[in-house]
């Protein structure tokens, strides 16, 4: 959650733009905003489920108000310090557990509402930000948009997110798990039932052949019949 140190104070200032941490009422509010960005993607953005979940907008009337930080913004600030500085935040060891729990709202927002990549700006967002731009500074490249989906389609997950089970599944699971482990040799074994069974085919083909070959063979040249010596080899034209 957004719950900091209770020891930790912030200075009278910080007071002012944080008078209190997020609460789950705000993350709550936050997930219910249908609409992903509103207005430029920028800080007056009312209604807006990605400003208010960065800080911009009152959790709980989605109003844009510069005046004070909340949610992802509020931690940044309540916790002082490198955190509280854009070009130092990321040194601090609190950013990483910090951000993955905002992530995983957004991730929250997603699994409920399934957006269209629509819903991500064309245009008109600040420098970087379109849907069709590159995240920098990072290699390989990616597009905004490519990200605009959910952490399972990217391979992994939140475990506080994962869904429970069907009975069924919980009773296959185990049964499931012993056949990925043994597949391998589940396949060798039908490889070599194959290559046998071809190998024993192909001997019974042989043999049915040579012995058709031996009874053809016992057969007399010319026919044994009764007019057999009226035979003669002059045509009858």
């Amino acid at each position: 959650s957004f719950t900091g140190p209770k020891g930790l104070i912030p200075t009278p200032c910080h007071r002012l733009r944080t008078p209190q941490l997020p609460t789950s009422a705000d993350v709550e509010f936050c997930l219910s905003l249908m609409q992903y960005e509103t207005g430029t993607m920028d800080k007056m953005a009312n209604f807006s489920f990605r400003n208010t979940l960065e800080g911009f907008a009152s959790p709980s009337t989605g109003i844009s108000n510069l005046s004070q930080s909340s949610l992802h913004n509020a931690l940044h600030i309540y916790m002082n310090g490198s955190m509280s500085q854009v070009q130092g935040s990321a040194n601090d060891p609190i950013f990483i557990l910090h951000h993955a729990f905002v992530d995983s709202i957004y991730e929250q927002w997603l699994r409920r509402h399934k957006p269209q990549l629509q819903a991500y700006p064309e245009a008109n967002a600040p420098i970087g930000h379109n849907r069709g731009y590159f995240m920098v500074p990072f290699i390989p490249l990616y597009r905004n948009g490519e990200f605009f989906i959910s952490s399972k389609e990217l391979g992994y997950d939140y475990e506080y997110l994962v869904e429970p089970d069907s009975p069924f599944q919980t009773f296959l699971t185990p049964y499931l798990e012993q056949a990925r482990q043994i597949w391998p040799w589940l396949l060798g074994a039908a490889v070599i039932g194959a290559i046998i069974s071809m190998a024993i085919k192909g001997l019974i083909t042989l043999g049915t052949q040579k012995k058709k070959r031996n009874v053809e063979e016992t057969q007399p040249l010319l026919m044994e019949d009764e007019n057999y010596p009226h035979i003669t080899y002059q045509s009858h034209l």
